[in-house]
């Protein structure tokens, strides 16, 4: 798959493609729209923050301290 970039209006939900990229017509393409949007301007679209894996706890480290379970490991072969 190949990328091409290039900026126009969008006019009634119609994106114009460029002449330039006239080969394109009649194919199939992913399109991806980056548009620039004020702060108050929510859209229904949040914003991902940070995952917090803070709480998670894998069974095999509640036993004993990371490092040491890394040696007893590395010490098994």
């Amino acid at each position: 798959m190949r990328a091409i970039e290039f900026e126009v209006d969008i006019q009634d939900g119609v994106v114009r493609i460029p002449d330039e990229y006239a080969y394109l017509k009649n194919r199939h393409a992913r399109i991806m729209v980056l548009y620039d949007a004020p702060s108050e301007e929510g859209g229904g679209v949040r914003q991902q923050e940070g995952i917090d894996f803070s709480r998670i706890r894998a069974p095999s480290m509640t036993t004993r301290e990371g490092v040491e379970y890394q040696r007893s490991q590395r010490d098994e072969w």
